[in-house]
This record gives C-alpha cells, structure tokens and sequence, in this order.
C-alpha cells in the first residue's frame, strides 16, 4: 500500500484484482464515492503510483466547478494517452464520427501499453462529457483497459443527470463506497501531521469531531500543529467545504438546522419543533434534505449531525441576535417540558412551581436550561434566570456525586451568600480542587465564626475535610482547630456536635499528645450514639481510630472500622462506607490478616470505581502496589506506582502523595534503584527536618542513596535524644523500624538496643507505612536482625516466626528478605513444611484447594494437564503424552534457526555478558539495564529453537508443534486459576516448566490429591 494512504487498503486490494482481467484484454470499470474529502482522490492518485509501477499508463481527467469547454475532462486524460482526434468545441452533428474515431485511437493505444484512465469529480459533469463517458463505458470489454471515476454520492451535491448516469453504469462495474477511518486509522492519519507518540486522547478528540473524514483530520492536525496547541476552531478550509454544501439547502431546512446546532449533536425532534415553534412532521419533512446531504442523520425521534464539524459550522456562521434568540427559544422550550404552565420561579435557589411541574424534569434540564438562558445574552431576565437554574444543576449534581459538575454550576450561580458558598467549596474540596476548596470555606467559616454562626462555622470546617467523616484532613492547618474551639461550645447537644467534637479531638493531636484528644474523641462517639445519627457516629469513630492509631490498639480499632462499616453501610453514604473500610484495610494489615483486607481493598475498589473521584481513587493503587510488592512482582508495582501519583495530582492531596512515596521509596528498596531517587528523597523529606517521627526513615534512605555520614549523623542524633520523642501514632512502628535498621547498618549497637527494647512488645505485629502505601514485613524480621547484630541468642526464633508469618501470607519478596537474614546466621535455606494441594474434578468444573482456600474454574485441556503434572511432582511428561490422541500431526519443516543464526546468537550473547559485566562495575545503570534486555530477548529466542541438550528444533516437527499448544494452554489454565485463588496461581507459575517436557518442580514438597469424580 503507498505509504500516504490510511485505511483505504481494502479498496486498493479490490481496485489491484480487477487488473488481472485488463491484463487478459477486458476492460473493468470502478466507481469511487463519498463524501468531499473522504478520500476519493488519495485513493485514486494511490492506485495510480501502483499501476505505473506495472507499466500501465495512467490518464487523469477532472471535471472542473467553472465552465469549460465541452468534455474538458475527457480532452486531458485523451492527450494523456496520445490521442489525436480532436473533439467538438460544441456539441452537435458530427459527434458519430468523432466518437468512432476515439474507439479507434483507443483501441490502439491500449494495445501498445494497457492503461487505468481516472475520470474524477464526476458530479460536476457536463451533457457532454456524461455522454461521452457512457460511451466509453461501452467500450471497455473489448479494451485493456480500467476505467476509475470518482464523485460524491449525496443528493445536494450530485445533479440528477450525475446521478442517473452512475445509476446506469452495467452491474459489472465495482462500486466502492468510501466511509470515514476508524479511529485507530484517524490516529495514524494524525501521527503523520503531529508525529509519532501523538497524545491518543487528542486524536479520538480529533475522530469524533470529524467522523473519520481524511481531509479534515488531517485539517484540524495541521491547524493544531501550526498552533501548537488543541484548537476548537473550524480549520479554513473545512468551513469551506460545509458551508459550500450547506448553501445548497434550502432555507428551510437550514433554519431547522441552526436551531438543532444551538441544542447540540444529537436533538430530539419534538423539542427541535418546539423552538422552531413548528410541528413535529414539518420538521421532519424538511430534515430529509438535510440528511440527504449528508449533513445530518434521523433516527426516529431524534436528529444527529453528520460529525461536530457541520454543527461548529452551521452554529458559528448564525449572527449574534440570532443566536441569543434562538437559545432564548431553547431554554423556554426546555422549561416548558417539565413546567407546562411555564412557572418556573426561583427564590433563594428552591423552585417554587405548581403542582402540574415535575422536579425530577426540572433538576435534569436545569444544567442545560442555565446554558441556554446563559447564551441569550441581552435577554430579559436571562442572567438571573441563568444563575437560578445554575445553582439548581449544581445542588442535584451534588446529590448524585458529579462534584466536577457541580463545580462548575456553582460557579455559574455566582456569591449567593454563605449557605451556597459552603456548598461550593464542599464541591471543591470533593472535586479534587483542596486548596482552593479549602479557601472557600475558610472564608466562609471566618465570617460565620464573626456573626456567631456556629453551625455554618461547624459544617464550613468539617466540609475542609471531605465532609462529615474527614476522609482528607490537613492535620497542619492550625486554623481549622482554632476555628472549632470557638463555635464547639456554642453548638446545641446534636450530631453537628458530635462530628464537630471528634474533628477537634483529630486536629489536637498534632500539639497534644497526651489523653486529652482521645477523651474528647471519647465524648463524640458517646454524643453521636446518643442523638442516634448514625453519620455523625461513623464520623466519630473514625477520629477514635485515628486518635487512637499506632501499635497499642490494634484490635480496638478493627472493632471500631467493623461498627464503622456496619453502621455506614446503613446510611448508604458511599464516602462514609469508603472511610470505614480504609480504617479496617489498615488495622487488618497491621495485625497481618492480608486475605480479609483483600477482601476490603476489592470492595473498596468497587465501590470507589463507578464516582471516578481522585480524592478516593488514588487508595486502590497505592493498596494493589502494596500487595503486588510483597507478592513479589515489582513490574506490576511499577504500574501501580504511576496510577497512583497521577491520581494524587488530580485530586492534590498531600495524603496520597505521601503514600506515593512510601511505595515507590519501598520498590526502590526492593529493586536495588534507591541511587537513582536521591533527589526526590531530599526534596520529599525537606518539610519533616527536625521531626523525630521523620529521622529513622530519612537515615535509612539516606543509606541506600549513599548518603552513609548523613545517615550516621541522623542515628546518633536520635539516640542521644531519645525514642520518647516519636509519637507513637501510625507511623511510630515504621519509624522506629527504619531507625533500628539504619542503627544496625552503621554499626551503632547503642542505637541498635534502643529499636530493640523499643520494638519487643510488638513482635506479632507488622510494619505498615502510614494507611498502606508500603508494607515491610512483620516486627518479628526486624527484631530477629537487631537481634542478630547484638548477638542475641533469641535471633533465629525471631527470624524463623517472620519466615513462617511471611511464608503463610505468600509475600515472596519478603521471604527472600528472611531467607537472606537467616543465610547471614549461618542457618542455610530453612525448608517449607510439606503442603498439601487437591486438584478434583465436578463435571465442567474443577475444585482447586490449596492451603485452606478453595477455588473453581472452568474444565479445560490445561487444567487437565496440570492434574497430571501435579498427580507427579518432579517428574517430567511428554507433550506427546498430554496432547493425547489428538496431538499435531505432520512434517518435519526444517530447523526454526540455522547454524549460522545460532552461531551468531550466542557469540552476541557473550559480548553482552561482557558489556554487562563491565556496565555493572562502573555502576552504570542504564547501559546495564539495556545490555541486560538485550540478552534475555536472545536468550529467550535461542532457547525457542533449541530443544534438549542444544539440538535444533525444527519448525514443522509434531513434537515443537505439540510443545506449543501445550505450553499455550497450560499457561492459560494457570492464569484462569490465579485470578480466582491468587495464591496458587502465583505457586503454580513459579514451580511449572513447559517444554518438550513438561514438569511440575515445586520449591518444597508438595503432596496433591488429584482425581475425576465418578460420573463427572
């Protein structure tokens, strides 16, 4: 295919078949339609460069807008191909004859070289040149030669003579009709204007606004690159092709479609009639012309533009009056569905209608009722209407948790005092806009704390936080306390109180570590119980929890999350459900019950997934990074990783970008990068300098970038002033863990038995980085390792209680981390104890059971394979034997690589060894990174064609064959069962090996019970 031509392939390919037949002496004839710009003349001038290639000769005629003389296209593609008949400057007597001559002239030059004559824009065509054209259409089966003409095929641009003519065409010519490009060819179309990595999203942008027609892709892209920026203007020469046609219309029905352009893309009809203030039927009679151009489309009750770029055209060419008027129009007619009366006053933003309006109408047309009233610019009352309606949108937009709706109509509504202020800045704050959300409501709080209104103060405060539950409070905001400490003793005993109360209990703990904020945390769940609100309870108890975070009330608070949950779940509040199981998420990860907080973070995650909300979205990533972690999968993490920050940003929490770098810092970790984060280290523990909390963790960081004197200076700092001064909250645990851990790797033994002594008590216990962004083993690990150090005796229980914990919880990354403390104790590699799995077949399913869990899948030839490699650990099968009967039969085809090929495979291979070697040496990362790519992709390719002891596998043999397709279908099998039991899924992946023979070669002993039951 000619590399300027997009998503026309299938054409060409048809367009190329009909040679074969010029080639044996009859002529073909082909028919390219469609719309202006759709493609005919690149695809015709595409196949043209094809057929030059085969020697043919290529005539081009055009058929021009402006007069010409007579079979002007016809005198072009004639003095192409050498023809000297000259043709009538006129139509008349004689034409007989000169006709006769052109079949002569003709035939004789498509003797001499076959040849593709190219008759375009058709559509303008002449008496003359029609007739001439059926002529030669009579000729073509005894020519070789094809015969390509191209021409719109709508009813406005297409004359009746035209269209008669192309009807008449003998059924063996080949109608091509030309539709726009999919949206992947419009992405390619787009990356040959923009260039290569061309943001997807403005392309599909660029798909929907065109319909997929090429010119005006390629149109808008140039627009957009002369620009250097999205433009939703109308390229020039777009607006000239549409309005070109829609000049053709008649008046009519080019007034039905600007008032269509003015209510959107897609009308219903009835409405349309209602601002035409026309009928119904009319309306549709004259959208027939409309949709004959190609401009529009009906479909039942309802009309659509063509693409976005007729409705841009047709709206932008109306005048300003016009334009004002007929949205005047629309946004009556709108009221006027749900408000037949036509009542539609509004008073401190609550309609006040008659029975007849329906407020379910009025609040889903009031966002669009506010748009129109909004454009009527120079109407009476318009404005204020606008606003009314606005404020409406906003509110109902805020029932069904469209924040970033809602938003926006209140900002549409303008400064309609402090109730609908608090409101806008709740919507902020939810949208993800927290500063400037948080500014709204600040001021609020101010003036209300100024005129003694408390309970706006109250609900100003709370809303900073995500609202009543407080899923986003900045603890650093000293001002949101101080405001409660004014206006919680004014509030009456309610659950206004009760929320109030524990947000101020939340707010001390920054400055008051003692019982204080805990006993008025106490108070609030005490009121919320007694009001009987149960919002205002979930709110109170998730200060408790928080107030009471750190290691001494674990199980306190899994029982608080568990009343939490129970308790929202009845409310049916979404973002208090969502409150409650992240407080249980993270005591249930602390106390090590990894499978019950799965099961809170997949429902968290669909709850969360439906609202599209960064501020509550960004948890789910940051929890599956977590999990993919210690499950020993870094490149998932990675991902995770990615997703996470980019919701952080949207939603422009601190929490979430503290988290971001909890798990990146402990994938680092993991994967030997911490060099390459020492910038963004520093700056992320710039603003905790001087606070204890923030020492253990920064030391230990500071070791793995390099950083040893810092790190040495941090520890000694500490431990000179003492571990009292760590808080012991959520991050206590971690703190002193890092702290220990950076004591142990610089030799600091004081340092060392200060974490030790610290940690004892919580040996059962696991380190988790704030709400989950990282988890870093159970306390037990780091003990056993401080303990180690000492030369305590207590060090291998220790570190054999953390295998074991680690072990049960399948966390991969975390027993290699034991194993390696163990090994460093002299121990050696301790074994698995023996496990058991059961494998039983149920008809069309099979129960797979492995370490208490049970899980189904579907039958399949891979699952039965795997009960035959599991029904004998160790022991190698042959393909040959699990394909069975119907193993791939046929012959040998030779060998998939040659001598030479392997050859030069390997000798490659042992350069990149080299280059590896010496990359790592010099601490090269990157260029380690990309001889280390490299050589896995050979070493995956050479060991595809080698087969045992390094014989080549050939191509066609039945046994490579057959080692395909079992290997194919065992995989399949191990990642249907992994995504319903994770557990056995990642065992199985790690201990099954395919090939010629295929072996199951678990690390530890493994005893399977494997069986079909009877019948099944």
């Amino acid at each position: 295919m000619p590399e300027l031509v997009v998503g026309r392939e299938r054409e060409l390919s048809t367009l190329a078949g009909l040679l074969d037949e010029v080639e044996r002496g009859r002529g073909q004839g082909a028919l390219l339609i469609g719309d202006a710009g759709i493609g005919k003349s690149t695809t015709a001038a595409a196949f043209a460069d094809t057929v030059r290639d085969r020697g043919y000769a290529v005539a081009w005629g055009r058929c021009p807008e402006t007069e010409a003389l007579p079979y002007w296209p016809w005198r072009q593609a004639f003095r192409a191909l050498g023809l000297t008949t000259a043709l009538p400057d006129s139509p008349g007597p004689g034409r007989t004859t000169v006709f006769a001559e052109i079949a002569d002239q003709l035939a004789a030059a498509t003797a001499r070289r076959p040849a593709v004559i190219i008759l375009e824009d058709v559509q303008l065509a002449d008496g003359t040149t029609l007739t001439l054209l059926r002529f030669v259409v009579g000729l073509l089966p005894e020519l070789p030669c094809l015969l390509l003409i191209t021409s719109r095929d709508n009813a406005v641009d297409v004359p009746e003579t035209v269209a008669e003519t192309l009807r008449a065409l003998p059924p063996s010519f080949v109608r091509l009709p030309l539709a726009g490009l999919a949206l992947a060819e419009t992405v390619q179309l787009v990356e040959r204007v923009l260039g290569a990595g061309t943001d997807a999203g403005y392309a599909g942008d660029v798909h929907a606004r065109t319909g997929g027609n090429p010119f005006f892709v390629q149109e808008l892209a140039r627009l957009h690159a002369s620009r250097g920026t999205t433009s939703t203007e109308t390229p020039t020469g777009v607006r000239q092709v549409l309005e070109r046609r829609l000049a053709r219309l008649s008046q009519p029905a080019y007034d039905v479609l600007a008032a269509a352009s003015v209510l959107g893309e897609d009308v219903d009809i009835d409405l349309l009639a209602a601002v035409e203030q026309t009928p119904a039927s009319d309306v549709l009679g004259v959208l027939g012309d409309a949709e004959a151009a190609r401009l529009a489309e009906v479909d039942g009750n309802r009309v659509r533009f063509a693409h976005s770029l007729v409705r841009e055209v047709v709206y932008s060419g109306l005048g300003a009056v016009r334009k004002s008027d007929l949205h005047l129009r629309a946004a009556q007619a709108l009221t006027g569905r749900c408000c037949p009366t036509g009542v539609h006053n509004v008073t401190h933003g609550l309609p006040l209608v008659d029975a007849c309006c329906s407020a379910d109408l009025i609040e889903a047309n009031a966002g669009r009722v506010a748009a129109h009233y909004r454009a009527a610019i120079g109407q009476p009352d318009a404005d204020k209407l606008s606003r009314e309606f606005a404020l409406i949108a906003a509110r109902a937009a805020m029932r069904r948790s469209g924040y970033e709706q809602a938003v926006h109509f209140y900002r549409w509504a303008g400064d309609l005092g402090p109730v609908v202020r608090l409101e806008f800045g709740e919507a902020q704050v939810l949208a993800g806009e927290l500063t400037s959300g948080r500014d709204t409501l600040r001021g609020v709080a101010r003036e209300a704390v100024a005129t003694g209104d408390a309970e706006t103060a109250a609900r100003a405060v709370l809303a900073m936080g995500g609202g009543v539950g407080g899923f986003e409070v900045d603890l650093t905001d000293r001002e949101q306390t101080q405001l409660l400490e004014r206006v919680v003793p004014m509030l009456p005993d309610a659950a206004l109180k009760a929320a109030a109360m524990a947000r101020l209990a939340l707010g001390r703990t920054l400055t008051d570590h003692g019982d204080q904020p805990r006993e008025l945390a106490r108070q609030a769940v005490t009121l919320a119980r007694e009001t009987g609100d149960p919002r205002a309870e979930v709110a109170a108890l998730a200060a408790w929890c928080d107030v009471h975070a750190g290691p001494d009330h674990v199980a306190e608070r899994i029982a608080a999350a568990e009343r939490m949950l129970a308790t929202a779940s009845e409310t049916g509040d979404v973002a208090l459900v969502l409150l409650a199981r992240r407080q249980l998420v993270v005591a249930l990860l602390e106390q090590g019950r990894f499978a019950e907080a799965d099961v809170q973070i997949a429902a968290f995650a669909h709850a969360v997934r439906p609202l599209g909300l960064p501020l509550h979205s960004w948890l789910v990533p940051i929890w599956q990074g977590m999990r993919a972690l210690m499950n020993g999968h870094p490149d998932e993490t990675a991902a995770h990783i990615t997703r996470a920050a980019q919701l952080a940003e949207e939603a422009d929490s601190a929490n979430a970008r503290l988290m971001v770098f909890a798990l990146r810092t402990a994938h680092a970790c993991a994967t030997g990068t911490m060099p390459k984060l020492r910038g963004y280290l520093d700056e992320a523990m710039a603003p905790y300098a001087g606070n204890p909390m923030a020492d253990g963790p920064y030391a230990y960081f500071s070791l793995h970038t390099g950083a040893a004197e810092r790190a040495r200076a941090i520890v000694r700092h500490r431990a000179r002033n003492g571990l009292d001064a760590i808080v012991k909250d959520a991050e206590w645990l971690e703190s002193i863990a890092f702290f220990g851990e950076a004591a142990r790797l610089t030799g600091d033994d004081e340092a060392v038995a200060l974490a030790y002594d610290a940690l004892a008590p919580y040996s059962e216990l696991w380190v988790v980085d704030g709400i989950g962004g990282a988890c870093l083993g159970t306390v037990a690990l780091f003990l056993g390792r401080l303990a180690a150090h000492l030369g305590r005796p207590e060090a291998r229980r220790l570190l054999e209680t953390a295998l074991e914990a680690h072990r049960a919880v399948d966390a991969e990354t975390l027993v290699v981390e034991t194993e390696k403390a163990l090994a460093e104790l002299g121990v050696g590699r301790l074994p698995r104890p023996t496990d058991t799995g059961e494998l039983c077949r149920l008809g069309a399913t099979w129960a797979a059971t492995w370490r208490g869990v049970t899980a189904h899948v579907p039958d399949s030839k891979g699952v039965r394979d795997l009960a035959v490699l599991l029904a004998r650990p160790r022991t190698p099968v042959g393909v040959l034997d699990l394909s069975g009967p119907g193993r791939v039969a046929g012959g040998d085809l030779g060998p998939l690589l040659d001598d030479q090929a392997r050859t030069a495979y390997r000798e490659r291979l042992r350069e990149l060894d080299e280059d590896l070697a010496e990359a790592e040496a010099c601490n090269d990362l990157a260029r380690a990174e990309k001889a280390r790519a490299e050589r896995d992709f050979l070493a995956r390719e050479l060991a595809g064609a080698l087969g045992l002891g390094g014989r080549a596998r050939s191509a066609g043999d039945p046994v490579e064959r057959s080692r395909k397709a079992v290997s194919m279908r065992i995989a399949a099998a191990v990642k249907a069962i992994e995504r319903v039991h994770p557990a056995l899924g990642r065992h199985l992946r790690v201990s099954i090996r395919t090939g010629r023979l295929c072996v199951y070669e678990p690390e530890d002993d493994v005893t399977w019970h494997c069986q079909s039951v009877p019948g099944a």
